[in-house]
């Protein structure tokens, strides 16, 4: 079976319960953001004193929250805090510098909008720099909701379940019709928290195709890009 078959088999199984709602993360997913946020990080990390994190480096903790990346990699105690203070300053002063929207981001939700799905962003990030990008490319245009973490450290984060509920909440949504866009491990794991009736992923952020699969999804669920998954996933 080739690959393009093993997609419309698996279109094949949701005749029963058509996706109503689509939920779509933001980093890696609709928009690039990770050159603005390892510049923000080297920038905290400079003024503190410390070497910069290359791209490599900061892989594994995409998906962490900005304090555990920081415990890993500083000596901890008041440099934690002090760095955690001085990205999120910057990051909030600079956030457009280097952000770029991904290929298909605005043509995805357009056309998914005009097709009568109610669509929603769900994203790790803090609220005030989700809303501020959301605002920025037109997505507020298509999305009803812009669920997004109220703080670094202690509020409620993807894969938690209840993230999840309250993702599905705030568009009076349910799981056995909705759908989670994502491009990690952890959107995979936030659409199974919440029993979504699919996930699909893109390989556009931190993580290819041999990844996502090592983290549970179907080969037949991973996209190269977004052009690719509404061709494919919703007939666009």
């Amino acid at each position: 079976m080739n690959w393009r078959n093993a997609q419309e088999n698996r279109l094949l199984e949701s005749v029963k319960n058509p996706i109503k709602t689509v939920f779509f993360d933001l980093d890696g997913t609709l928009v690039d953001h990770f050159a603005a946020i390892l510049r923000c990080i080297n920038w905290a990390r400079n003024d503190l004193g410390v070497e910069p994190l290359s791209r490599e480096s900061y892989g594994p903790f995409v998906g962490a929250t900005l304090r555990q990346m920081a415990e890993a990699t500083l000596d901890g105690g008041a440099s934690v805090d002090r760095f955690c203070d001085l990205y999120l300053k910057h990051i909030d002063d600079t956030f457009e510098d280097g952000l770029v929207e991904l290929p298909g981001a605005r043509w995805i939700l357009r056309e998914l909008a005009e097709k009568g799905y109610a669509i929603a962003i769900f994203t790790n990030k803090r609220r005030p720099v989700a809303e501020k990008i959301c605002q920025k490319f037109g997505f507020l245009k298509y999305a009803s909701a812009v669920v997004a973490t109220e703080s670094d450290g202690g509020a409620m984060r993807k894969p938690h379940w209840q993230f999840s509920a309250s993702a599905l909440r705030a568009v009076g949504a349910h799981g056995y019709n909705s759908a989670m866009v994502g491009d990690s491990e952890t959107d995979f794991l936030a659409a199974q928290s919440g029993n979504f009736a699919h996930c699909f992923l893109v390989t556009t952020g931190m993580r290819n195709v041999d990844e996502l699969m090592e983290a549970g999804s179907a080969a037949a669920d991973i996209f190269p890009d977004l052009p690719t998954l509404g061709a494919i996933a919703f007939s666009l």
